[in-house]
């Protein structure tokens, strides 16, 4: 009980680190309902209570990655200056369960197609808009994924130095450039990127649970 109540004012002391914007406020009301989907997809329910079997999860960090490289290479020098690279933390993680896994039978082939779309949406969008998966996925990390770094078995990804300093950086980075003539294209973005990485679950899941 004390473990559970000390994890949870851990969290309120990461979510309390930054106070919203009003675009901060109107992005996550108008993102909620896609946010709560993909939440409740039975692969992301048995990530969030610490189900997922290594092989699942290392599936997904397989997928993921190249989501994160797209990424960072459109923002390279701006996230290395805040020291919030993640492709080489997830990387190490891949490899610790490549290794695990291929001590017990020979590791996952995963297929492309499971990221391809959502890859090339992020490529189709303009340089500015493509922010909007870095909101997805850094944000995602340092949030939720204090929760989930205690749920898998390797969590170099979730793990940051002075997070309460990098979660406001990376949001006034994100939230640069924003008005009231793009907010509303900024939210679809979003909420786009939302669905194709529900499909990639979905498709993942399948996969391989059938």
């Amino acid at each position: 009980m004390v473990d559970v109540i000390l994890k949870f004012f851990h969290l309120i002391n990461v979510i309390t680190a930054y106070k919203p914007s009003e675009y901060s406020k109107l992005i996550r009301k108008s993102t909620k309902e896609k946010h709560d989907k993909i939440e409740s997809h039975p692969f992301i329910k048995r990530l969030i209570d610490g189900k997922l079997t290594d092989r699942e999860y290392y599936t997904y960090l397989t997928n993921i990655i190249y989501i994160y490289r797209e990424i960072e290479q459109n923002f390279f020098n701006d996230l290395k200056n805040m020291d919030l690279l993640q492709t080489s933390k997830i990387l190490e993680d891949i490899n610790n369960y490549k290794v695990l896994l291929q001590s017990e039978s020979p590791a996952v082939e995963v297929e492309k197609s499971f990221y391809s779309e959502w890859l090339n949406s992020i490529r189709l969008k303009p340089r500015f808009f493509r922010k909007t998966d870095l909101y997805l996925r850094w944000l995602a990390d340092m949030y939720g994924g204090q929760i989930l770094k205690r749920r898998v078995r390797y969590n170099s990804v979730f793990q940051f130095k002075d997070i309460r300093s990098k979660i406001k950086k990376i949001r006034v980075f994100i939230e640069l450039g924003l008005d009231e003539h793009n907010i509303q294209q900024f939210i679809n973005h979003i909420n786009n990127s939302y669905d194709l990485h529900y499909k990639m679950v979905d498709n993942i899941d399948k996969y391989l649970n059938g």
